[in-house]
Parts: C-alpha cells; structure tokens; sequence
C-alpha cells in the first residue's frame, strides 16, 4: 500500500514539473487547453487583452456617433424638403467641404455651376434661415460668405414692413443693423427678416435677431446688433435657393 502511494506521488510530483518545465519555456498555455476544451464559454472573453477590449470599446464609440450623425443629417434635410414645398423656389442641397484658408467666415460648398448655382444667391438651412450668400461659382464648388463676414451687406426688415436696414457683419461674431430710422421702433429679440429689395434673395427669410439697441440723441439714425438663430461654426448642410 505504502508502495502504490509513493508511485502515485512520485508520477504526480514529475507531472508537475514537466508542466512547469513547459510553462517557463513558453510552450504550454494554459489558456490553450480551456479553448480546445470549451472554446464557446464566456471565459474566453475574460482571456481577451486590455488592447482587444479598448479597439472594441472605440468601435462601438464610431459607430454610435456615425448613427447619430445620420439621425441629424436626415432631420436636416427633412425640414429643407419641407420647406421647399411651401415655396416657389428651388433648393439646391450642398455640403460644405470646408473653410477659406485666410478667412473662417467663408465656405466651400459641393455644388457649382453643375447645378446651376449663380453668385448673390441666398443660402439657408432649416426651415429658411438664411446664413449667408454665394459669392463665386466654379463648376462643381461655390464660395459662400456668411452674414457675420465684415465684408457681407443684406437688406433686411425688423417686425414690419415699415422698418428696415442694411445688416453688416461684425468682426466674424455678430451683425450691425444700420441705418434704422430714428422714429422707427423696435425691440430687444425682435425677428430680423429679408426683405424685398434683394432682387436675388427671396424675401421673409429669417435672420436673427435683436440683441442689441444703440440710438443717440445727435444720430439721424439708430443701430442694433443682431445676434445669429444659431451657432455658424456647427454648419455641415445647406441649400442654396435658385429663384
């Protein structure tokens, strides 16, 4: 009896060894014989490496983004259809490429010539805010300066028909409504519109609005800033109107 003890100690004592033998040599793997074994159970997965678990985490990160990309995108383009139907324009939807180089309030558009796209055409998004004009056309790209551009000039209306001005851009930020009639009377988060003395761009449009009054007693006439219905920086779509 003693003698069958000592066998089974001694064979379990070299199987032991061998094992760590193989181990140290980079032979065995223990993992290996759970996968031969079992390869469907979930302790698998706890054998995955921290870099598998981190690429499949930053998977999952891409394509929830990319679907939420697309829910937006096609709200987007949802509520310019929409808008086109209750008009008698077309609209031409564009993406925007990029920004000029050299001056942020700038864009580079998809579309050109291709569609027919002509320069101090209006360019919109939403449900006809309008953000700015076509200012060059190539073939297949346009350049189009947003309302806040120093250089852009929009007639515009404050909440009647009675009471217009000419909207500049201010320093890339805002916009200067000027030349506003000293008598005539507007308010602060009164609605900027287009109007009708822009023989290319339709009138009723929105713009912004007042955010801003400046009226002095010597000044003929009276100024406001206009603050933009939404961030121009966060633009990706837009579409622009042939009358």
């Amino acid at each position: 009896m003693l003698r069958e003890q000592i066998k089974i100690f001694t064979l379990s004592l070299m199987l032991i060894i061998f094992f760590i033998i193989l181990k140290n040599g980079g032979i065995f793997d223990l993992a290996l014989v759970f996968r031969l074994i079992q390869p469907d159970l979930p302790f698998n997965t706890l054998l995955a490496s921290e870099d598998d678990l981190e690429l499949s985490y930053q998977e999952l990160l891409i394509e929830n983004t990319s679907l939420k990309g697309l829910v937006e995108e096609n709200k987007l383009l949802r509520e310019l259809l929409d808008f086109e139907k209750k008009k008698d324009y077309i609209l031409n939807i564009a993406n925007i490429l990029s920004r000029d180089e050299v001056n942020n309030n700038i864009l580079i558009i998809d579309i050109g010539k291709d569609k027919n796209i002509k320069e101090g055409q209006a360019v919109i998004i939403n449900e006809g805010i309008i953000i700015g004009k076509v200012i060059e056309v190539n073939l297949y790209s346009s350049k189009v300066r947003l309302l806040t551009d120093k250089d852009s000039s929009l007639a515009v209306k404050v909440g009647s028909e009675t009471v217009s001005g000419i909207l500049r851009g201010s320093l890339g930020l805002g916009m200067d409504l000027e030349f506003i009639p000293k008598e005539q009377e507007i308010k602060i988060n009164d609605l900027v519109i287009t109007s009708y003395l822009d023989t290319n761009i339709p009138a009723n449009l929105l713009v912004g609005k007042v955010e801003k009054i400046d009226s002095k007693e010597e000044d003929i006439f009276k100024k406001a800033l206009v603050s933009p219905l939404l961030n121009y920086q966060s633009l990706y779509l837009v579409a622009v109107i042939s009358l």
